[in-house]
């Protein structure tokens, strides 16, 4: 009979241990399941950060042995197969944004070949899969909040946009340049086109770096961006496009020179993506 008079003691203490019990589980879960969204976002960045840097450097290479530079043809196949490894990798991404990367990877598989001889053609189709690949950085960073309100990694909207399109302009005077430099002369068309390119990178850049030195001097305990040399880099390639290719319309510097000036400008550049993407990993 004790045990008949405690039943209904022990349901009533069920049923209030109950819901806060699967409360919990069900809150648990829910963390686990965000944790893992955001550490697949991470990866899906970090390899966007590989294929943009990837495409840039095919599309230089790729623009200077069109306009009659043999000797980066190396350089370029050796670009190709860093970028067919990447785009594996991307084969096998479980992604929210699986059209946008089926996409990207058939537009690879059919630019790869490199059977246009056309260079304006080779050009455009470079600058769509590398625009495409930052409009889809840009949706899987804002996708979820990354930083899980760390007020130290206010900083990411800027490497996501005013970095990476900064690398990108630099990265478009990178191929321009490589090819009026391989031809060893440039038109009126293409010097209006290289200042041009030239006024977008001096502008995001100096976005971008007067954004990040604002919250260097405000988080000085989280800062690993090297802003100072990164700076001086680029500004070293802006003057070098000014001295070198705005200023003459027989340019005498190597198609090669020319390009790895241009690529530590790119370099500075993505290692600020990559300072990003190595505290959003260690957090």
């Amino acid at each position: 009979m004790n045990g008949l008079h405690g039943l209904p003691l022990l349901l009533a203490t069920a049923a209030l241990v109950a819901p806060p019990l699967l409360f919990y589980g069900l809150h648990r879960r829910l963390q686990r399941q965000k944790r893992q969204h955001i550490q697949l976002n991470i990866r899906q960045l970090t390899l966007l950060r590989a294929l943009i840097s990837g495409f840039q450097r095919h599309r230089g290479l790729s623009n200077g042995v069109l306009c009659g530079d043999a000797s980066l043809s190396q350089d370029l196949a050796t670009a190709r197969q860093g970028l067919d490894q990447h785009i594996r990798t991307a084969q096998k991404l479980d992604s929210t944004h699986r059209d946008a990367w089926s996409s990207l990877i058939d537009h690879w598989s059919r630019m790869r070949e490199g059977r246009s001889s056309d260079r304006a053609n080779n050009l455009t189709q470079h600058h769509l899969i590398i625009r495409n690949s930052i409009f889809l950085m840009e949706d899987v960073a804002s996708e979820i909040d990354l930083t899980e309100g760390r007020a130290e990694l206010n900083y990411l909207p800027c490497i996501w946009r005013e970095v990476v399109q900064a690398a990108e302009w630099a990265g478009q005077a990178r191929a321009l340049g490589t090819g009026i430099a391989a031809a060893g002369q440039s038109s009126a068309e293409q010097r209006v086109r290289m200042r041009f390119l030239y006024q977008k990178i001096e502008l995001l850049a100096g976005t971008a770096f007067a954004t990040l030195q604002r919250h260097a001097a405000a988080h000085p305990q989280a800062n690993d961006l090297r802003l100072e040399q990164a700076e001086q880099v680029v500004a070293d390639f802006l003057s070098c496009i000014k001295q070198e290719l705005l200023g003459q319309e027989q340019p005498v510097i190597a198609a090669k020179t020319y390009f790895q000036r241009a690529t530590q400008a790119i370099d500075e550049l993505l290692a600020l993506v990559d300072t990003a993407l190595a505290q959003l990993q260690h957090r």
